[in-house]
């Protein structure tokens, strides 16, 4: 598998993360001779129609590829976010490579990077992003692609779906890529919470309404505790890691409104990044 990112001398600032994005300076991004160290890849998956909040609607969502981040600007800036695989498609995926690049340097790809499943590129790019997984159907090729993928070193993150329904559809659909691997929840001790910050506790980061209007961090009453759960390989390490009853991309997108908490938000980037640098150090 190729590698897309380099580990570098990376800074972090000592005050608080979601606030100090806005004072930051803008960094130089690629130049002609200089390629990405890193890309933020989000899959595009297949809706179940019998599973997830919206059935299989299809996605709304700019065409995959084509969206530039305006250096990567505010909310109002970006089209009309999509749903399914496209949920806080193309803000989130800008403003968190943008905050990555900004607090620590490393060269990403300043674009949003989306690919199928079946793409030939896929085994390129090491890290994936899956957004709603309760959504989410695989064929028996997809499956068998992905776990290839995994197996080879790549690393798919899961995010943002919530309650029984929803797992049952997610944990029917991961069992085709691993009926051998058992998703387990990971202990507070894990490497994943310790690469770049200690992270300490798991918080149930909530989408932007609830954030903003002081509603429950919660979306499905039949389950409302976050959880973070994972998949590892015969020699311990993380391939996949689910975000369950959380929604760390609303948190990204939303991180410079200022009516969402930057508690949530603060928490989300430091757990993405910590997922982002283990899977390219494992």
């Amino acid at each position: 598998m190729k590698k897309i990112w380099k580990p570098a001398a990376i800074l972090l600032l000592p005050f608080s993360l979601a606030a100090s994005l806005l004072a930051l300076p803008q960094v130089p991004l690629d130049t002609p001779d200089e390629a990405p160290n890193f890309y933020f890849t989000r899959l595009v998956y297949t809706q179940n129609p019998n599973g997830g909040r919206r059935g299989n609607r299809g996605t709304m969502a700019p065409p995959a590829n084509q969206f530039q981040c305006p250096e990567f600007g505010g909310g109002n800036f970006f089209p009309l976010q999509g749903w399914g695989w496209a949920t806080d498609y193309p803000g989130g995926d800008c403003k968190f490579m943008g905050a990555i690049h900004r607090l620590t340097g490393i060269r990403v790809h300043a674009n949003p990077h989306v690919l199928q499943i079946l793409d030939k590129d896929l085994f390129k790019f090491p890290f994936a992003y899956v957004v709603e997984p309760g959504q989410m159907y695989l064929s028996l090729e997809d499956a068998k692609r992905l776990r290839e993928y995994l197996l080879r070193g790549g690393f798919l993150h899961f995010d943002d779906f919530w309650g029984l329904n929803q797992f049952e559809t997610f944990a029917e659909q991961i069992a085709k890529v691993f009926p051998d691997r058992k998703l387990e929840r990971l202990p507070m001790s894990h490497q994943v919470f310790h690469t770049f910050f200690d992270v300490d506790e798991v918080i149930q980061v909530p989408n932007q309404r609830n954030g903003c209007n002081g509603g429950p961090t919660w979306e499905q009453p039949d389950d409302t505790e976050p959880r973070v759960l994972g998949i590892s390989d015969d020699n311990g390490r993380l391939m996949v890691v689910v975000t369950y009853n959380s929604d760390l991309g609303d948190a990204w997108e939303y991180m410079d409104l200022a009516c969402y908490p930057a508690k949530y938000s603060g928490y989300a980037y430091r757990m993405g990044l910590n997922i982002m640098v283990y899977a390219m150090t494992h």
